[in-house]
């Protein structure tokens, strides 16, 4: 089973996916868990993936390209690995 997380903190999942049952399904390779940063997609040298609201206002806006580019790579990868033969 694949899992496609789509995060601008992969990290963050790092004590969750270690710990207990899910660890050792990762281990066993019964599970596999993939992670899209938005900010890997992004074309300026900052990466930054929110800018200020147009029009001003408080809080920031998530930009839509990097975090679309980021899912276009996450189907583009499920697919691949759907073709691939299963092991058993």
């Amino acid at each position: 089973m694949n899992f496609h997380v789509i995060t601008l903190f992969p990290r963050a999942f790092d004590s969750y996916l270690g710990e207990s049952i899910i660890k050792r399904a990762i281990e066993d390779k019964k599970i596999r868990v993939y992670f899209y940063n938005p900010r890997d997609y992004t074309k300026d040298k900052h990466a930054r993936v929110d800018r200020p609201p147009y029009g001003g206002g408080p809080g920031m806006v998530i930009q839509a390209e990097p975090v679309i580019k980021a899912i276009e790579m996450a189907l583009k990868k499920a697919k691949k690995i759907s073709r691939k033969p299963r092991l058993k």
